[in-house]
């Protein structure tokens, strides 16, 4: 069957059966999404934390910038009527906050109060008249950022409050006062509760595992009995027989247990069930808080059942329609592949291995016989163009091969005497001469990352810096030239081992600015570099008939434009002799010839 014929039947499945357990499920879903009860308490609980730190973090703010004045010398903290006045205008615009005060190293306090009619009183206090301050103000000097401290009694608003505290210290650090604003439990409690919560329903904000910190309740605290000594009512004295029982062992539904996840739990009290949802808080205090609600589970079982049923017929539909989706993908997957896998060894120049493998889907098996087809192609192509313009073609279209002046460094090499010894030899040992001996040259220059131009008879052309630009062009072509004179010198061992004669080359080596591109007629182009460095580097090798004495194997020579270049000369690993002064054909002034072997 054709690949569009397979998709269609498999995807249409899916769609087909994948419609009737949608319906299924709508239909018993249906009115219950907006109501689904776990998911509106994680909103709201996400409502109220976000109420909570806005309600919090501006106490924090203005703290911090009125340190920040003080600190600058803007409020002259040595003036109370200053000191006094900055805290009530802080009291004033921080709704949440009821008692700002500064205590000074003369260990006196001052203080803006909010009254209950709103009013804002402000006074001086001796810090030993307020309990527990000494203690806290000597905390503070060891300080150096704000924090929320430990929550205590308040003795002027007769409740227990939070409070926020920063030191203030001079631009040398040095302690010159605290800052200390307070929050009082009773407007936290206000903050959060709802009055229109129906069903029973309740808001709360515990400290550790069983303190009360917000709550209905707390919104006038008086007759809770709390004091300095007990700043806090727990769970079983706030007088909520529901929030009580929050730790009790959960009675799960298990029309709902798996919504709830983490975040929740289910109780039993005097028989009705209760959803409690809370998330963790931190930030505030020593200990974290647990802001959460509670409401009754009978609000929404029914509409979670129907939900349920209808998840059941939908899942199993559902599971039918991915098991035939999936048998009938994974065939189609494993002939798509094996089409993916051909493309990219054609992508990474890869054409030993047969790419094609007969397929069931017409479209695949054609496109595997094409990528066949290509694989043979690009062999043969890959022979005649080096590997390394084919990859920039790849990665940068035709932009890549257009001409333009590089830096580059040209290599030479040519057998000495190689057509009288080839006349000797049969045409196949002539030709397997040469492909041995351009085999041996050809690993070393594409270790150094060089690219064979061309050859040339018995020569090759090679280039360092034409493809692809690279600043070290002259290190690499060094060291394959000296790669190549230990490869000829280890073959001509085995050749004379084999009782044949040694092959003796020349080598020439010269660095400059070359045109590189495409260069020939419209129907018929090379990637090649031309220009004077190409000449140079050629009559290079020539000038090695100069050097080269009966008996010895290998000449290199290069210019001192080559070694100019190098980047690096200590890795080449070679002592550099002493240049030796040469005239070249074509150029006027002589030219500096180092031997390199």
């Amino acid at each position: 069957m054709s690949l569009i014929g397979a998709l269609a039947l498999a995807f249409g499945s899916l769609a087909l059966i994948s419609g009737i357990a949608y319906f299924a499920v709508l239909a018993g879903a249906t009115g219950t999404t907006e109501r689904l009860l776990v998911d509106r308490a994680g909103r709201v609980i996400e409502a109220q934390v976000s109420m909570v730190r806005s309600h919090l973090d501006p106490v924090t703010e203005q703290l911090e910038l009125v340190a920040a004045l003080a600190a600058d010398g803007r409020i002259d903290i040595s003036s109370r009527v200053a000191v006094r006045e900055t805290l009530a205008v802080m009291v004033a615009k921080t709704s949440p906050v009821s008692i700002a005060a500064f205590a000074g190293l003369d260990l006196e306090v001052d203080r803006a109060i909010r009254l209950p009619d709103g009013a804002i009183m402000r006074d001086t206090i001796p810090i030993t008249k307020l309990p527990g301050t000494l203690r806290r103000f000597r905390e503070l000097e060891t300080q150096h950022k704000t924090f929320w401290g430990d929550l205590f009694w308040s003795s002027t608003l007769q409740q227990p409050v939070l409070n926020v505290r920063t030191p203030v210290r001079r631009s040398d650090n040095a302690f010159i006062g605290a800052l200390v604003a307070t929050v009082g439990v009773g407007d936290l409690s206000q903050l959060i509760d709802d009055p229109v919560q129906t069903g029973g329903g309740g808001y709360f904000i515990l400290v550790g595992h069983d303190q009360v910190l917000a709550h209905r309740r707390l919104i006038h605290p008086q007759g809770l009995g709390l004091s300095e000594a007990k700043p806090l009512p727990t769970i079983t004295e706030v007088g909520d027989p529901v929030l009580a029982h929050i730790w009790d062992k959960p009675a799960t539904s298990s029309s709902i247990e798996r919504a709830l996840g983490g975040f929740a739990n289910i109780v039993s009290v005097d028989g009705r069930r209760w959803v409690f949802v809370q998330r963790e808080l931190r930030g505030y205090g020593p200990d974290p808080w647990i802001v959460g609600q509670y409401f009754p589970l009978e609000e929404a079982t029914s509409e979670l059942d129907r939900l349920t049923n209808g998840a059941i017929v939908g899942g199993i539909t559902l599971l039918f329609a991915a098991l035939l989706a999936l048998l009938m993908g994974l065939r189609m997957a494993r002939s798509i592949r094996t089409i993916t896998t051909a493309a990219e060894a054609i992508e990474r120049l890869e054409f030993e291995q047969p790419m094609h493998r007969p397929s069931r889907l017409r479209e695949i098996d054609d496109a595997g016989r094409s990528l066949e087809k290509a694989r043979s192609a690009l062999k043969w192509f890959g022979v005649y163009v080096p590997h390394r313009l084919v990859q920039r073609l790849m990665e940068r279209g035709e932009a890549g091969v257009a001409s333009r002046r590089v830096k580059a460094t040209i290599m030479f090499t040519d057998i000495v005497e190689f057509t009288p010894h080839a006349e000797s030899l049969p045409e196949h040992e002539t030709a397997d001469l040469l492909n041995h001996h351009f085999a041996l040259l050809g690993a070393c220059i594409e270790h150094e990352h060089g690219v064979i131009d061309k050859y040339i008879g018995d020569s090759v052309m090679a280039v360092w810096g034409g493809v692809s630009a690279a600043e070290d062009h002259a290190d690499h072509a060094i060291r394959a030239a000296l790669a190549i004179a230990r490869v000829i010198k280890e073959d001509n061992v085995q050749r004379r081992a084999e009782g044949k004669p040694p092959i003796r080359v020349r080598i020439g080596l010269h660095s400059g600015p070359v045109v590189v591109g495409n260069i020939g007629a419209p129907g018929r182009v090379n990637f090649t570099v031309v220009g004077d460095t190409v000449n140079i580097a050629q009559r290079f090798e020539q000038l090695g008939k100069e050097f080269l004495v009966p008996g010895e194997e290998v000449v290199v020579l290069t210019s001192g434009e080559t070694l100019a270049a190098v980047k690096d000369r200590d890795s080449l690993g070679i002592d550099l002799p002493p240049p030796q002064r040469w005239g070249l054909r074509g150029h006027e002034q002589p030219v500096d010839v180092y031997r390199l072997v």
